[in-house]
C-alpha cells in the first residue's frame, strides 16, 4: 500500500485527536485494576503517607488529598505486592503539581474529582507518546515507519488500555523503551555511549518492581544486548569491565525502591518489603489464583491475542516469522535481523510463560502490541496488505474501542461526578447513604468526600457488588440516613420490590452504560433503559419515610442485618469464585436471624 506524506500526517494526526479525546472523555470501565493500582491508592489518607515519604525528598506542606479511598488487597501491608512509587510517580506528582498551581480557594474545596480523573488520564495519555516514539525508532524504512504508526495508532488498546493507569500500561513503556535502547546499543559496535547500559539496568529494575511479569518480555532483551556487547567487546576481560558498572547502577536503583516501599509500608527499615518477591509468591499460590478465576491455558493464544491486535494482523506476524529466516542471510540488515530475532524470541517466551497460568487477562499481553507491529513493518508484510486489510482492521479497532472506551461500565464514573455535585450541595448536617449495587467496584476518590465524612458516619459508601436483592434491602434499611441515594442499572431498578420502588424517584439515569454480567436484564429493559445507570434518590423531601415502606420484619432485622451488611463491605474479594460462597454464607447468617 502506497501512502505519501501528506495523506499520512492528515490521518496519524485524526487517529491522536481520537486518542486524546478517548482519554480526557471517555468514561468506559474496562476493569477496576485501572483505579485500584493507581489513583485509588494515590489520594486520601494513602497520598498522606507518600507525601510523608516525599518529606524525606522535598519537604512539602501538608498532604495532597484527605479523600475517602479502599485499598485492595494488592496493597496489604501484611502482604504488599505492588510498589509504591509507579503509581505515586505517574499519579501522585501530577497531582502534586495541580495542588501547587491550584488556588487557595481551590484547595480548600479539594481538587475536583473531574480534574483528579482527567490528571490521571492524561499523565498515561503522554505516556502513551512514548509507544508511538518507540515504534519510529525501530523501523528504518520509511515508507514501513508511516505504515507501523497508522497500525499502531488506529489499534484500540492505545486508544483504551494504554490511556488508562493500569500497571500493564507502565511495562508496555518500558518494554518499548527497551527495544529502543536494544537498538542504540546494536548500533554502538565502538561502545562510546555506555549510559545505554545504565539506562537499560535502571529501565529493568523499574520494570520488574511495576510489574514482575516485565522480566518475561524483557528476558529476551537483556540477552540481545549481552551477546551484542560481548561480541563488541571482543574478549571476556573487557565484556565484564563493561557490564559491572550498569549491574552496580541495577543494584542502586533496586535499593531505591526498597527503601520507598519499605517506608511507604512499614515507617521503618527494620523490616524490609520486596514487593516483586511477594507478587510472585502470592501468584504461584493456586489457592490465590482461584480466587480471581481460573482460565483454560489456551486463552492468551486463541482468545486474548487475537482480541488486542486481531486475527489479520497475527496472521502477518506468522508469515513475518517466516520471513525472518530470509532476512539472516541478508548482513546489510544486521539491525532489522537482532530486532527480529528478539521480538520472536519475546512472542514465544512471553505467550509460553504466562499461558503457563491458569488466570489469563487480555491486558496482560498488552507490552506485545509494539513488537509485534515492528516485525511486521520490518520484514516488510506490512507493505503488501490491501485496501480490505486496513478497512477490516479499523472496523474492528473502532468497535472495541468504543466498547471498552466508552460504554462497557460508562456510568460509573460519571455516576460519582454527578454524586460529588450532590454531596457538596447539601445543607450542612445531613447524612447521606451512598449505595452501588450490580456495578463495577466505584472508585471511592473520584467521588471527592473527605475521609472524616466517612468516619464520623455523616455518609456512607457501600458498594454491594452484585450482592443478592436481600441483602441490598438490609443494606437500604441498615441505618436511618436523612438522604440515601441508589446507583444501579436501570435494568436492574425494574428488578426491585414496589414498596422500594415507591420510597425511592429515579432521578438522573446516565447513557451509555453496557453492562454485560446482567444482559438478560437490558434486554428486558429496553435498547434506551437496558444501556443507562440510573442514580435514585428516597423521597424524603416529600415526607416519604423509605424505612416505612418497607415491611416491620426488615425493620426488626435493621440492627442485625447491619453488622453483616458492613461485614460484606469490610471483606469484599475481588474475584467472584470465593466471593459467591462468602455471599452464601452471609445469606444463610440472614436467615437464621429471621428464623430466629
Amino acid at each position: 500500500m502506497v501512502l505519501s506524506k501528506r495523506a499520512f500526517k492528515w490521518i496519524y494526526t485524526g487517529l491522536w485527536m481520537l486518542r486524546i479525546c478517548f482519554a480526557l472523555l471517555g468514561t468506559g470501565y474496562i476493569h477496576p485494576d485501572e483505579h485500584m493500582q493507581n489513583g485509588e491508592v494515590t489520594s486520601g489518607e494513602s497520598v498522606s503517607r507518600i507525601s510523608h515519604f516525599a518529606t524525606l525528598i522535598q519537604k512539602p506542606e501538608g498532604d495532597l488529598l484527605t479523600y475517602y479511598t479502599i485499598r485492595t488487597w494488592e496493597w496489604s501491608a501484611a502482604l504488599p505486592v505492588r510498589s509504591i512509587v509507579p503509581a505515586f510517580v505517574t499519579t501522585g506528582i501530577p497531582v502534586w503539581f495541580a495542588k501547587f498551581f491550584l488556588s487557595e480557594e481551590h484547595l480548600t474545596q479539594g481538587i475536583q474529582p473531574t480534574l483528579l480523573f482527567r490528571l490521571e488520564r492524561f499523565t498515561f495519555l503522554v505516556m502513551s507518546g512514548l509507544i508511538d516514539y518507540s515504534l519510529a525508532r525501530l523501523i528504518p524504512s520509511p515508507t514501513d515507519r508511516r505504515l507501523g504508526l497508522l497500525l499502531l495508532a488506529s489499534s484500540h488498546v492505545m486508544h483504551t488500555f494504554q490511556v488508562r493507569p493500569f500497571s500493564n500500561s507502565i511495562e508496555a513503556v518500558l518494554v518499548a523503551l527497551s527495544l529502543v535502547l536494544l537498538r542504540k546499543i546494536t548500533l554502538d559496535i565502538m561502545l562510546k555511549k555506555r549510559s545505554l547500559l545504565h539506562l537499560l539496568a535502571i529501565i529493568f529494575v523499574t520494570g520488574i518492581f511495576t510489574r514482575p511479569t516485565f522480566l518475561i518480555f524483557g528476558a529476551p532483551i537483556a540477552y540481545q544486548a549481552a551477546l551484542r556487547t560481548f561480541a563488541n567487546a571482543g574478549t571476556t576481560a573487557r565484556w565484564l569491565r563493561l557490564v559491572i558498572s550498569p549491574l552496580f547502577t541495577a543494584i542502586a536503583a533496586c535499593a531505591t525502591f526498597l527503601v520507598a516501599d519499605t517506608l511507604y509500608f512499614r515507617g521503618t527499615l527494620d523490616d524490609p518489603v520486596v514487593t516483586p518477591f511477594n507478587f510472585l509468591k502470592y501468584n504461584f499460590s493456586s489457592h490465590n489464583l482461584v480466587e480471581h478465576g481460573l482460565h483454560p491455558r489456551w486463552l492468551h493464544v486463541f482468545v486474548n491475542l487475537p482480541m488486542l491486535v486481531g486475527p489479520w494482523v497475527l496472521l502477518l506476524v506468522m508469515y513475518s516469522i517466516v520471513d525472518h529466516t530470509k532476512l539472516l542471510s541478508q548482513k546489510n540488515k544486521l539491525f532489522e535481523v537482532d530486532i527480529c530475532r528478539t521480538i520472536i524470541q519475546i512472542v514465544i517466551v512471553s505467550l509460553s510463560v504466562l499461558s503457563i497460568q491458569p488466570h489469563q487477562e487480555p491486558r496482560f499481553l498488552i507490552p506485545l502490541l509494539l513488537p509485534i507491529i515492528v516485525l511486521t513493518a520490518n520484514t516488510g508484510r506490512l507493505a503488501c496488505v490491501g485496501k480490505a486489510f486496513w478497512v477490516s482492521c479499523s472496523i474492528f479497532n473502532l468497535v472495541l474501542a468504543v466498547l471498552f472506551g466508552i460504554l462497557h461500565q460508562g456510568g460509573v464514573v460519571p455516576s460519582l461526578f454527578h454524586l460529588h455535585s450532590v454531596v457538596t450541595n447539601t445543607s450542612v448536617g445531613t447524612r447521606i447513604n451512598i449505595i452501588y449495587w450490580k456495578t463495577y467496584m466505584p472508585p471511592p476518590h473520584l467521588l471527592g468526600i473527605n475521609e472524616r465524612d466517612i468516619s464520623s458516619g455523616k455518609i456512607s459508601f457501600t458498594d454491594l457488588a452484585g450482592a443478592p436483592q436481600d441483602h441490598f434491602t438490609a443494606s437500604l434499611v441498615a441505618s436511618d440516613y436523612d438522604r440515601s441515594f441508589i446507583v444501579t442499572p436501570v435494568a436492574m431498578w425494574y428488578t426491585l420490590p414496589h414498596a422500594i420502588k415507591n420510597c425511592m424517584e429515579l432521578d438522573k439515569p446516565i447513557f451509555p452504560h453496557l453492562d454485560l454480567d446482567h444482559v438478560s436484564e437490558s434486554m428486558d429493559a429496553g435498547a434506551l433503559d437496558g444501556l443507562r445507570l440510573g442514580v435514585a434518590l428516597d423521597s424524603a423531601l416529600g415526607g416519604v419515610d423509605c424505612m416505612n415502606c418497607l415491611s416491620p420484619s426488615a425493620k426488626g432485622e435493621n440492627e442485625s442485618s447491619h453488622v453483616l451488611i458492613n461485614k460484606f463491605i469490610t471483606h469484599r474479594l475481588p474475584e467472584s469464585a470465593q466471593g459467591i460462597d462468602y455471599l452464601a454464607q452471609l445469606l444463610a447468617d440472614i436467615q437464621s436471624l429471621r428464623s430466629g
